[in-house]
């Protein structure tokens, strides 16, 4: 049968799919390759969080050209994580499948989640499912092996942290970036609670597009007849402060603008605290061993990760490298990795 496969691999491109979901959406990367040549790669973002038929469709219209074809997905599950060694016994609670890795540290996630994921799926079939820890594994394999170092997975909706010491996994932890996504289930890893984080800090915009109203509001109390509001609408229309209709766009654009600056600045100020509380407990913890980290690798998957590095530099003295990562090309990595061991 082995025989037969590589057979085959000499005729047919072989086909990688990854799919990354997201709260909102779902990115799909597909490649193809023949004898290790990239022959295509496509690329496209289904902003539906459930996989619908237009989704399947697109998948279906690239590997029905080969009987060849791998379909891989990054875990989204907030139940998820790894810990050091590969003994069953530290896998402390049922309900739980996990892989040792490099026999040397072992990821886990929920048996639930991974059976609806491949329910959610099995219009397609998934292949392989991928842990965030496998991710920064793989794309810091050129660091992992070196001195103890903290190493990162940010994306858009966790946010995957990790102690590695040459080659061999210390702690981690898998946060959702979403409060209120988490759950009350304390998963299988190390004591650490998952609590319910504060809802994230900073300037709502529309609170203050709000305040323009009030104003407003007191105005209308203060007219008392009819010529009062012919007055009103006369200054309205000639006041050099109002926005014109070439206007509006512009300051639309830079309301929406000025709004995600405010989120990335949020989210990054949240996962700073993330690494802080993770810092906490290690330190506190058994895998200590009096030592400190001094070296942070992030590996940036959501597109900022500047005031971060400026956070932990400046309030934690760390040494901090980002990188910026392509999920799905990483995951097809991965992917191409698991076939070439079938």
């Amino acid at each position: 049968m082995r025989k037969r496969y590589y057979v085959l691999k000499q005729f047919y491109q072989k086909i990688h799919v990854a799919l990354i979901p997201e709260e909102k959406g779902c990115d799909v990367i597909i490649v193809g390759v023949k004898n290790k040549k990239l022959l295509y790669k496509e690329h496209r973002y289904f902003d539906d969080p459930e996989p619908t038929a237009v989704l399947f469709a697109y998948i279906r219209k690239f590997i029905e050209r080969s009987a060849l074809y791998y379909i891989s997905i990054l875990n989204p599950d907030s139940n998820q994580g790894a810990i050091e060694g590969c003994s069953l016994l530290d896998v402390n609670k049922e309900g739980a499948v996990s892989l040792c890795r490099n026999q040397k540290w072992m990821i886990y996630a929920s048996v639930r989640e991974i059976e609806f994921l491949k329910n959610r799926y099995d219009r397609v079939g998934l292949d392989f499912i991928f842990s965030p820890f496998s991710v920064i594994e793989q794309f810091f394999a050129d660091k992992i092996g070196g001195d103890f170092a903290l190493y990162a997975l940010a994306q858009k909706d966790s946010f995957s942290v990790a102690f590695f010491e040459k080659g061999r996994l210390e702690f981690a932890h898998h946060y959702p970036m979403n409060p209120s996504r988490m759950t009350e289930e304390v998963p299988v890893s190390f004591d650490i609670d998952i609590m319910h984080e504060e809802e994230e800090h900073g300037i709502r915009l529309d609170d203050i597009e709000s305040l323009d109203d009030l104003d407003i509001i007191d105005d209308l109390d203060d007219l008392s007849d009819i010529e009062d509001l012919d007055a009103l609408e006369d200054i309205v229309e000639f006041s050099e402060d109002i926005q014109t209709s070439e206007e509006q766009p512009v300051h639309e654009a830079n309301g929406r603008e000025m709004k995600e600056q405010m989120d990335r600045f949020n989210k990054d100020y949240r996962r700073f605290e993330l690494i802080q509380k993770t810092l906490s407990q290690f330190y506190a913890g058994e895998h200590c061993h009096n030592r400190f980290v001094e070296k942070v690798y992030i590996a940036d998957a959501y597109g900022s990760g500047a005031e971060l590095k400026r956070f932990l530099e400046e309030e934690l003295f760390l040494s901090v490298m980002i990188r910026k990562i392509e999920l799905g090309d990483v995951v097809i990595a991965l992917s191409q990795i698991e076939e070439e061991g079938l």
